[in-house]
């Protein structure tokens, strides 16, 4: 019996899950075929989100902090202080991001 509960716990939170990724409207910032790509890979590596439009300015944030020329190691602690990640959820995250919006600077998140 307990074990039926625990599958249907874990089935109920990923239909909530999909049901938040499909509430993302046509007008919202996490629209474009990318955005959905993103969010969808952050759930599959089991980062969890409540604000998908959020989830995404965070990445796009990671990637100027790129672009400005900041250190992996800066954007990750940027990224700890702009969330309720766990180190590892950061770095994950950070890594998701880094595919999605600026696959330019995977060379260097990997260094």
């Amino acid at each position: 019996m307990m074990f039926a509960r625990h599958h249907i716990g874990k089935l109920f939170g990923a239909v909530i899950a999909v049901a938040a990724l499909s509430l993302v409207t046509p007008g919202s910032a996490a629209a474009d075929a990318t955005d959905d790509a993103f969010l969808k890979q952050l759930f599959a590596d089991g980062i969890n989100f409540s604000q998908p439009e959020q989830s995404v300015k965070r990445a796009r944030t990671v990637c100027e902090a790129f672009t400005s020329g900041k250190s992996p190691a800066t954007i990750h602690q940027l990224t700890l202080n702009d969330s309720a990640f766990t180190p590892r959820q950061a770095a994950v995250f950070m890594a998701d991001a880094v595919q999605a919006y600026c696959p330019r600077y995977s060379d260097q998140f990997m260094s």
